[in-house]
């Protein structure tokens, strides 16, 4: 793999003669007087939130459209039998769609609405959210993740964040959210549109999502990231940052991080 093209944020390699992009940075805007916030340099790890309990509702819970009618019930599954039994006949495939409009939970709105709320619980509970950015710069960064520039940020080499955290790339900010298809999108196109989709009132965030998702309800360990102290490679101090708390980062910098780059703004 070598390096194909470079931006202030970006790095595109070429691998198997495509292009790939991915930051070779990625930053976590903090709040030291926040002691959750200091984990990222007093434990060297990084949380992993459950979309519950993010600020935006609408943050991974997109929103979703359900066969209705009769026909498109029917069609559903028609479609549904030949991705799983590709060799039936067409007779056998009708068979198939005839019973499950009479036995599945889409002909029956009350027990699909429960089925629905609980697979987002599950999903609440097992899916866990990174939210980084490729920009140290972003003034309204600082500002609303930052404690109004007393916080500080710190920089990650994406070579070895990578190796411990699932899938990522960047969020789209559209002025109104995809709509989850049930019948019609399969599950990447779901997991895409649920995921990597805000409004465009949050675009100054410039969104790097990492995510992960365990098998079962993840604990608050499995939620926290452990990683290498070499994965900090970036520790910037907030232009408000107090003294005080100024010392106590540099302090945990020199004995834990002293390869990392030290930035006072």
């Amino acid at each position: 793999m070598e390096i194909y093209w470079e931006h202030p944020y970006l790095t595109v390699v070429q691998k198997n003669n495509v292009n790939v992009e991915h930051p070779q940075v990625l930053y976590k805007y903090r709040d030291w007087d926040n002691p959750l916030h200091k984990k990222v340099l007093t434990d060297c790890t990084l949380y992993l939130a459950s979309p519950r309990d993010f600020d935006d509702k609408k943050d991974c819970n997109v929103p979703e459209k359900y066969p209705s009618q009769q026909k498109e019930i029917f069609n559903y599954y028609i479609r549904d039998s030949k991705i799983i039994h590709p060799t039936w006949s067409r007779t056998e495939h009708r068979r198939y769609a005839k019973y499950w409009c009479k036995h599945s939970s889409m002909a029956h709105p009350h027990e699909l609405e429960q089925i629905v709320n609980e697979s987002k619980e599950r999903f609440n509970n097992r899916f866990g959210v990174l939210s980084m950015t490729p920009n140290c710069q972003n003034n309204k960064m600082w500002w609303e993740y930052a404690n109004g520039g007393k916080g500080f940020c710190v920089g990650y080499d994406t070579s070895i964040l990578f190796n411990y955290v699932g899938g990522g790339g960047f969020v789209k900010y559209v002025d109104e959210l995809p709509v989850i298809d049930i019948a019609r999108d399969d599950y990447d196109v779901q997991h895409v549109k649920n995921t990597y989709f805000k409004e465009q009132s949050c675009a100054f965030e410039q969104e790097y999502r990492l995510h992960k998702m365990w098998t079962q309800t993840a604990t608050i360990e499995q939620r926290s990231l452990k990683l290498p102290k070499e994965c900090i490679v970036v520790i910037i101090l907030g232009k408000n940052m107090t003294e005080h708390n100024k010392e106590e980062i540099k302090k945990i910098a020199k004995e834990n991080y002293p390869n990392a780059k030290l930035i006072e703004l």
